[in-house]
């Protein structure tokens, strides 16, 4: 798994290197500035100026050493200082000074503005020293203007560790920003990196080794992108002599008359997932429609209310034959389909995954699970978590890992905070973002799919934590092969037949 910072864990993570082993900060800061200016050496760099926006702190300093090293290189690299030289403190007033001794160009901007606008004219890049992770407020000021400068000025822009204006800390964006071509960030990746809607203003992001021992990131951890080779590492093994009783029956509540379609991607997913049986417990004028979509799954009717939805009777039976069970998808938001989830939550007592309708009817009560002793997995999106948590869902938007750290700690299930970088978050660990998928996925029936995916993995055996990994990754990588054939949203039903291959390609380590 690859390690991801917060501000605070960096700032720990130098301080460790500096002040416990020895490293001297003068030697970071060089090792960082030369990651930065190879990398817009070799992508960026044609013969034109490199103009290096430099504001206060070790973010300047980084840009400063930039300016010397490119300059040294014979590229035309030059600095415009936005905050008064005397305010310069440290390491950052030592690159100043080298800067002017090697002969740099250092213009003078820290009163007016004009003189980075004149800068910007005719040049090839631009790079943002401005600001690194330790600014956790938003942008005031002149500040301001000289963000809306570097962004109008239609150049690539390169930022130094994190875009200025962004928090290392957060997904959130609050307030005015830079907006990357490239982000180079040292030591390891940093929260803003991997979640939108700051992952947004990074553009591409490459990680530069600096000095900093990959131990002592490692013990930092905000939290944990995953690598295929961890989930592969969860998958379930298949013996040559294996039957479908191995594999387990996962016994899924969805669907309602005009609904049937979510419940048959559900049991797609779970099918192509690899478990032993599923079996489909559908209002009775749900039963033909999902017994076509799905041969495989047997499909079981029950007693259904006026509206086409399930009246919330005649689950006994099929919970006694189940390993794990998935409710929700289609499944209405009636009386009956609280019955069903009431009935569920009080007799049974193994591996549970919920999703869409059953999230909503479980609104405000997340604390309902927090007795079940079996795997729990929640699966909702951004407007379910916050409907789970009682806030607005452009909160949730802005921090989705934080949200899902609070829904963990107080349902006592893992919860899988869907969306780009989806996120899962399990009590007392540290939360973990899958990195697959595609747009592709922001499509009617790509949760079913995933219901129907983790519910399988549950019923084979795996932990809430596991099938929850597992299922994103197989799920998010489905849509990725899928989306070589649609230049749009791909079908949910195309993701389900895609998984297969995924799973292959991740048993296989290709």
């Amino acid at each position: 798994m690859i390690p991801v910072l917060d501000s605070a864990g960096m700032r720990q993570a130098d301080r460790i290197t500096i002040e416990e082993l020895g490293l001297p900060s003068l030697v970071l800061m060089e090792a960082a500035a030369e990651a930065v200016s190879s990398a817009v050496a070799e992508r960026f760099a044609t013969g034109g100026r490199i103009v290096i926006a430099v504001g206060p702190g070790n973010n300047g300093g980084d840009g400063l050493a930039m300016a010397r090293q490119l300059h040294c290189r014979g590229f035309a690299g030059e600095a415009v200082l936005l905050v008064a030289a005397a305010a310069l403190r440290g390491d950052a007033a030592t690159q100043l000074e080298l800067a002017r001794r090697f002969g740099v160009s250092v213009h003078d901007g820290s009163e007016e503005l004009g003189v980075l606008l004149h800068r910007l004219e005719g040049a090839a890049v631009v790079v943002d020293a401005l600001f690194g992770t330790g600014l956790e407020r938003p942008l005031a000021g002149r500040w301001v203007e000289v963000v809306r400068a570097i962004n109008s000025s239609g150049l690539p822009v390169v930022a130094v560790d994190v875009p200025s204006g962004v928090s290392g800390s957060s997904a959130a964006v609050s307030g005015e920003a830079v907006e990357a071509t490239l982000t180079v960030t040292f030591g390891a990746l940093k929260v803003c990196h991997v979640l939108p809607p700051a992952s947004l203003k990074c553009g591409d992001v490459a990680v530069a080794d600096i000095g900093i021992p990959p131990w002592v990131l490692r013990q930092l951890a905000r939290c944990w992108v995953v690598e295929g080779s961890d989930a592969a590492g969860w998958l379930s093994p298949r013996p040559r002599d294996a039957h479908k009783g191995h594999f387990g029956h996962l016994v899924a509540v969805a669907g309602r008359l005009g609904r049937a379609g979510a419940a048959g991607l559900l049991a797609r997913g779970a099918v192509a997932a690899g478990a032993g049986l599923v079996s489909v417990a559908t209002a009775t004028g749900a039963v033909t429609p999902v017994q076509a979509v799905v041969p495989e799954a047997m499909v079981d009717p029950l007693p259904a209310d006026a509206d086409g939805a399930v009246r919330g009777d005649g689950l006994e039976p099929l919970l006694a034959k189940a390993t794990a069970v998935a409710i929700g998808p289609g499944l209405g938001l009636g009386e009956g389909a609280r019955r069903a989830l009431e009935t569920i939550l009080e007799r049974w007592s193994g591996p549970l995954v919920l999703d869409a309708d059953a999230l909503t009817l479980l609104a405000g009560r997340l604390e309902r699970l927090t007795g079940r002793q079996a795997p729990t997995v929640v699966t909702p999106h951004p407007a379910e978590l916050g409907r789970l948590l009682g806030r607005e869902t452009a909160a949730v938007v802005a921090d989705r890992l934080v949200a899902a750290e609070e829904a963990a700690r107080r349902s006592g299930a893992t919860v899988v905070a869907k969306g780009a970088g989806t996120v899962v978050a399990s009590p007392g660990e540290v939360p973990l973002v899958n990195p697959t998928g595609s747009p592709g996925l922001a499509s009617g029936g790509a949760g079913d799919v995933l219901t129907g995916v983790i519910g399988a993995l549950l019923a084979q055996g795996a932990s809430g934590r596991q099938a929850a990994v597992v299922g994103c990754w197989l799920h998010g990588r489905a849509a990725e092969l899928a989306a070589s054939q649609y230049g749009g949203a791909v079908p949910a039903s195309v993701v389900a037949a895609h998984l297969g291959m995924a799973e292959r390609e991740l048993r296989e380590g290709t």
